[in-house]
């Protein structure tokens, strides 16, 4: 039976790679539905539970979509806001394989990391993998991908570094991965909360010629340390650079309703300087989710979507929405449909 998460994740047309960045609140997750010869696998970057602002519930949407086990579950790193719910997704539909950073972490989040362990102990060593960067491209059933951070070498100087430290490097040990299709190459970068150390010293020089992608995922849900590490400095702009993107997502709350300010104001204004301003959108203002597909050919085409919001957002008292809860308000986005043809990175 034909069900939302299906109608709107898996594309009508075979060969589609569809990305779908959630609103999840103050947290971070995106499908992958990609295409494997005749069929679709369904890959889950990061995930967050958060019924406060209204976010998705994602165990709900992914027993809708996924009939089998959901094929892989990518965990940039192990804050709280990228893995809460990962026990409950695991329990719901089963997760086959698992890829993670590496980096365990400390203060209030380890208990979302011990879901993740918990959930890695269920699966089996052999279906876990610790993320490393490479400068090898590597295949995902009929994408190419890249992995870009962590690098062992930081791995190994965080691990040594004394408790409060370490709890404090972990966005400088975050994973980062370029997704590519299409026969003229198309690619989205997921940045996870990677800051700007992590790139001024780990990732841009070592990757420069693996950085351009038309679509980025905004670090830190908007946060100025992919810029700064705090207000007022001199920000570092040689990544976004090469990045060269032509849209970014944001996946944050509106601003009044973030507990950090997500995105900071100072970020957005050194954004628009590279990207135009109608091509970035912050997923919270409106309460919608974003689109992006790449065709066989490298034609992308971005667009907004309601829908998945109405049927498995949370409505305002933290239960399922859908049929007879209150479903986010309908608002335009300033992104409708923006196909972008065969434009080269």
């Amino acid at each position: 039976m034909s069900n939302t998460a299906k109608k709107v994740c898996i594309p009508k047309e075979k060969g589609i790679f569809r990305a779908i960045f959630l609103y999840v609140g103050q947290g971070d997750s995106t499908i992958l539905v990609i295409p494997d010869k005749e069929k679709y696998r369904f890959v889950l970057v990061d995930c967050n539970h958060h019924p406060d602002v209204r976010g998705i519930n994602l165990t709900k949407l992914m027993k809708d979509l996924c009939d089998n086990p959901l094929d892989l579950f990518i965990n940039t790193h192990p804050h709280k806001d990228h893995l809460l719910g990962i026990k409950d997704i695991h329990k719901g539909v089963s997760v086959a394989k698992l890829w993670h950073s590496g980096h365990e972490p400390m203060g209030d989040h380890k208990g979302a990391y011990k879901e993740l362990k918990e959930v890695m102990k269920d699966i089996g060593d052999e279906n876990v993998q610790e993320l490393r960067g490479t400068k090898e491209e590597k295949n995902l059933w009929d994408i190419s991908y890249n992995c870009l951070a962590p690098a062992d070498y930081v791995k190994d100087d965080i691990d040594n570094e004394d408790p409060d430290i370490h709890y404090r490097r972990i966005h400088e040990y975050c994973t980062v991965l370029r997704f590519t299709y299409g026969k003229e190459p198309k690619s989205i970068l997921m940045t996870g909360d990677a800051d700007y150390v992590a790139w001024k010293e780990h990732i841009t020089e070592y990757h420069a010629d693996r950085l351009p992608s038309q679509v980025l995922s905004a670090a830190h849900h908007g946060s100025r340390s992919f810029f700064m590490e705090k207000e007022g400095d001199d920000p570092y702009e040689d990544h976004i650079k090469k990045i060269a993107a032509d849209h970014l997502v944001i996946s944050a709350p509106s601003r009044s309703e973030s507990d950090f300010d997500h995105p900071h104001k100072d970020a957005i204004k050194i954004y628009e300087k590279h990207i135009d301003k109608d091509c970035i959108i912050n997923l919270g203002d409106n309460k919608e989710c974003v689109i992006v597909d790449i065709d066989p050919d490298g034609n992308i085409d971005i667009y907004p979507d309601k829908e998945l919001i109405e049927a498995y957002g949370f409505d305002e008292d933290g239960g399922s929405g859908g049929k007879g809860q209150k479903a986010a308000p309908i608002v335009s986005t300033k992104i409708d449909h923006k196909p972008m043809g065969g434009h080269n990175v």
